[in-house]
């Protein structure tokens, strides 16, 4: 609630415009997308593009939203150390 309304709102025009899929491909670092079941402005299909586009990646799905590390703490950090440990 603390942030500037035109702030937030021209960040958001700027996401808007924003589009880096080619880079993706050029990803050579192990990599691990989280998506949230339930987020409505990251929805599970761009995490899935997202994975099937950098070579060896790996996609782990939330029951949360936009801010999975926030809304589910305990299931967001058993994947990223499980993701890392594995390596």
């Amino acid at each position: 609630m603390a942030t500037p309304v035109q702030g937030y709102l021209a960040c958001c025009e700027a996401l808007a415009t924003l589009d880096q899929r080619a880079l993706l491909p050029k990803i050579k670092s192990p990599t691990l997308v989280i998506a949230g079941r339930h987020d409505m402005s990251t929805p599970v299909a761009a995490g899935e593009f997202i994975r099937s586009q950098i070579p060896g990646a790996a996609l782990t799905i939330l029951d949360a939203a936009h801010i999975s590390n926030v809304e589910q703490p305990h299931a967001f950090t058993d994947a990223v150390v499980g993701f890392l440990t594995q390596r």
